[in-house]
């Protein structure tokens, strides 16, 4: 059986998908970040006044979406007729048909903040269609703090330093603990000697 860790997954890193579910018979998608904990569920951050929220609180499954690829991103977001979707195996929710994998979820807790909502959700399928890396900003970041590492005297002063610290910042963020991070830190006090 596919589970989150043989995905990729590794606990509390969080990795970016497009969320799917029906608002009435209209499929809905939307990127969010998604975290697990225990491999057994997943944990995702909404915004209040989402569409997506209100889909998932209201029907109480929803498909996680596995995607590597930016042009669905940017179609989740900004072309929604361009996404090709069908339906879920065990729960009511529309799958990307392009994404590698789909995780079929169940809504299992909530938690009200001032701004959001932290949905706890149990995975019920994991559907594998094909080899893909999970998606996490860190290795991405890491290269391009690398790069600007070497252009210190094209930007502004503290503008290089700026930047690496909001890099390094959303590394600690989406993938705590790991080399990403040591090397950002690492790279940060060196730039700043």
């Amino acid at each position: 059986m596919v589970s989150l860790e043989s995905l990729g997954m590794k606990k509390n890193w969080l990795y970016e998908i497009v969320v799917s579910s029906y608002s009435g018979q209209t499929a809905n998608f939307a990127p969010f970040g998604v975290r697990t904990i225990d491999y057994k569920n997943i944990i995702i951050e909404m915004y209040k006044g989402s569409a997506t929220l209100k889909n998932i609180l209201r029907l109480g499954e929803f498909a996680v979406n596995v995607v590597d690829d930016p042009i669905i991103f940017y179609n989740a977001l900004y072309c929604m007729k361009k996404m090709h979707f069908s339906s879920a195996k065990m729960i009511t929710a529309p799958v990307v048909v392009d994404s590698p994998a789909t995780i079929e979820v169940r809504l299992k807790e909530t938690e009200e903040r001032e701004k959001s909502y932290i949905l706890k959700a149990e995975v019920l399928h994991i559907d594998f269609r094909q080899k893909s890396q999970l998606t996490n900003r860190a290795k991405s970041l890491a290269l391009e703090s690398l790069i600007l590492s070497t252009r210190k005297t094209l930007f502004p002063e503290k503008e290089m330093e700026r930047m690496l610290r909001e890099n390094y910042r959303v590394v600690k963020k989406v993938a705590p603990e790991s080399e990403y991070e040591k090397m950002m830190h690492d790279l940060l006090t060196d730039c700043l000697k």
